[in-house]
């Protein structure tokens, strides 16, 4: 079975240094919930560097979100902004650590890098005759 939250923060941890994050420092606690049992995730960022657990200890920030829909979230299909607004994913604590979270969730599916695409459009204008 595909666990898309374990998937997301392994690849976290992967990474180590993520240069979006390098003028970030501090901790994020994630409690999922499903059927009245949480999954905890702890993400530490020391100046650009990832480390991912399931430590259960205080956190600058706290994230508490429905399990099924920080699954949609991680896969690029919902953003956290609109589960605040439906209490399916709530914030405390530290809001700027959210917001530099939010910059390591992926895009919609299908979506393309812009920067990508704008190379595209430039490298075609120069094959131009």
């Amino acid at each position: 079975m595909n666990d898309r939250v374990a998937d997301f923060f392994d690849g976290l941890a992967c990474r180590g240094h993520e240069p979006r994050l390098e003028r970030v420092s501090g901790t994020i606690r994630f409690d999922l919930v499903k059927d009245s049992q949480i999954d905890r995730w702890f993400l530490t960022i020391r100046g650009g560097d990832v480390a991912v657990s399931r430590e259960e200890r205080d956190a600058e920030c706290l994230i508490y979100a429905d399990r099924a829909y920080f699954e949609r979230v991680v896969a690029g299909e919902s953003k956290p902004l609109a589960g605040m607004v439906r209490n399916d994913f709530m914030v405390e604590g530290n809001l700027r650590l959210f917001f530099m979270f939010e910059r390591l969730l992926p895009g919609p599916p299908g979506a393309r890098d812009p920067r990508t695409v704008a190379a595209a459009v430039v490298d075609a204008a120069r094959r131009r005759p």
